[in-house]
């Protein structure tokens, strides 16, 4: 099991976790740390595409101030080269990730 952490920028999609080899991710926490409420957008972009609107699987994701959102209802399963961007269009607050993945 791997562990991997993200500072979120705000208004640009970038690559929080990029698949070295086929690997499940097991569970996301986004993670406000400021002390106004947020929204962020995830996306899971497939190997040799760009984030789109067609890769978002949340879409402006409200979480209040000093609060984290657990995604961990679904694994993902990721092949070699996708990745998981994420970015936070209200520059308000500030976001952490934290993904934890597994090899398989």
């Amino acid at each position: 099991m791997a562990i991997t952490n993200f500072q979120v920028t705000a208004n640009t999609a970038s690559a929080a976790f990029t698949a070295s080899a086929d690997t499940a991710v097991t569970v996301i926490y986004v993670t406000n740390k400021s002390s106004s409420d947020g929204n962020v957008n995830i996306y899971v972009v497939p190997s040799g595409d760009s984030v789109s609107e067609n890769f978002k699987i949340y879409n402006n994701l409200l979480i209040p101030a000093q609060d984290t959102y657990i995604v961990d209802t679904e694994k993902l399963i990721l092949e070699n080269g996708d990745a998981i961007y994420i970015e936070a269009p209200d520059s308000a607050a500030q976001f952490n990730a934290t993904i934890s993945t597994i090899g398989l």
